[in-house]
């Protein structure tokens, strides 16, 4: 292989014959390249835990909270028999405010009414839940889309999740891929975790290092940048389960890029 200087040098030749001379060797050793530093990335060590867990309690709220209980089925009292976590909220361009919770959880609320829009609601105490909106889009793919949309009922909504505080916007998923944040979520029963970012595929994000359980379906899922600030990425979907059916730590979501863009939202809860 011909070194490159001596290439270059033949190439100027054609024209600049005078500028081509033989440079003497410097006897001294090059200097070492400065190194990069490598950013050790650790795992979270998580112990095996119950993925169903009834008796930690739900988060509750005054008024509809990113990151607070939401009912995914009641009776016509307001009781619960089992929850979901409210996602990020948004407005679309016409100011109508959207939630964003995990598509299983609009199922799973469906069941009070199979054959009109699914009713939302928000957890006021540990036995009550409050009306709030209706589920007009629910999505589940073999893909990996798990997502639904909560046509909020009113303006009165709390977008930042008091664990969290404010975000920034939201991260693409050619952002995250290239630049791969910490994750942190917040579900209503675990309060917040973070882990490491696993994979970005499509409309779907994994990771690792995190314990949800059974009630932080459709909860917020952050990227927590080295600068300390928080962007918006999905909302929980399932936790990984060994054997016997403790938790790993590993989970997925669904990325809200997508439906953000193509309706033209935006993201409240922004600082």
């Amino acid at each position: 292989m011909i070194p490159l200087r001596l290439v270059s040098c033949a190439a100027s030749v054609l024209v600049l014959a005078s500028a081509c001379a033989v440079l003497p060797e410097d006897p001294r050793p090059a200097p070492e390249a400065p190194s990069t530093p490598v950013a050790v990335v650790t795992t979270p060590s998580v112990a095996p835990y119950n993925v169903v867990a009834p008796g930690l309690p739900a988060a509750v709220a005054t008024r509809p909270t990113t990151g607070a209980g939401i009912a995914t089925y009641a009776d016509p009292f307001g009781v619960y028999s089992s929850i979901c976590t409210l996602g990020f909220l948004a407005r679309y361009p016409n100011g109508q405010i959207v939630a964003f919770t995990a598509g299983h959880c609009a199922e799973a609320a469906r069941q009070v009414r199979p054959d009109r829009n699914p009713v939302a609601r928000y957890l006021t105490s540990a036995d009550s839940s409050v009306p709030f909106g209706e589920y007009i889009k629910a999505t589940r793919s073999a893909r990996g889309q798990d997502i639904a949309i909560i046509q909020v009922a009113g303006r009165d909504v709390a977008p930042v999740a008091p664990a969290i505080g404010p975000v920034t916007g939201f991260s693409t998923p050619d952002r995250l891929r290239t630049e791969r944040p910490e994750i942190c979520i917040v579900g209503a029963r675990t309060g917040r975790h973070c882990g490491v970012l696993d994979d970005v595929s499509g409309t779907r994000v994994t990771w690792a290092g995190i314990p949800a359980v059974e009630g932080d379906s459709g909860g917020p899922v952050y990227a927590k940048w080295p600068d300390g600030t928080f962007t918006a990425v999905g909302v929980v979907n399932s936790v990984h389960t060994r054997a016997d059916g403790t938790g790993t730590g590993s989970g997925t979501g669904t990325l809200i890029a997508a439906d953000i863009e193509a309706n033209d939202m935006t993201l409240l809860g922004t600082a």
